[in-house]
């Protein structure tokens, strides 16, 4: 789903979006200029191999989320902002929720077999 920067205003506006078994939904907000907020929730569930057997876990999601999109080349100075810079003034959700999957993967998961087991032992 996308959405253009255009459609937004002071009024909040829903979105929707999807992959696989995750769910992503929230509301965009125009905030100053050409920064827009975004306050959302992902939820649902995702396949991740376990760090050290690399059986498959269904990892459940309930996760919120804030992102603060930039209309282009963002030239603020407010540095605790993690502002997304957004190209084409066009609001990709689908994107956004593949970054947000993708950084939930990068953590470390171990299915419930290897729980408690170091990783630091010999294969």
């Amino acid at each position: 789903m996308k959405i253009s920067f255009k459609k937004l205003g002071s009024q909040p506006l829903h979105f929707e979006a999807n992959r696989d078994n995750a769910y992503f939904s929230g509301d965009l907000i125009l905030k100053k200029g050409n920064v827009a907020q975004l306050n959302g929730t992902i939820t649902g569930s995702i396949s991740i191999p376990c760090d050290l057997c690399a059986e498959e876990i269904e990892h459940p999601l309930n996760e919120e989320v804030t992102f603060y999109l930039s209309d282009g080349i963002y030239e603020g100075n407010d540095e605790e902002l993690d502002i997304v810079e957004i190209d084409h003034s066009t609001i990709d959700l689908d994107e956004l929720l593949h970054s947000e999957i993708e950084l939930i993967k990068s953590d470390y998961f171990c299915c419930k077999n290897c729980e408690g087991t170091s990783l630091d032992r010999e294969f």
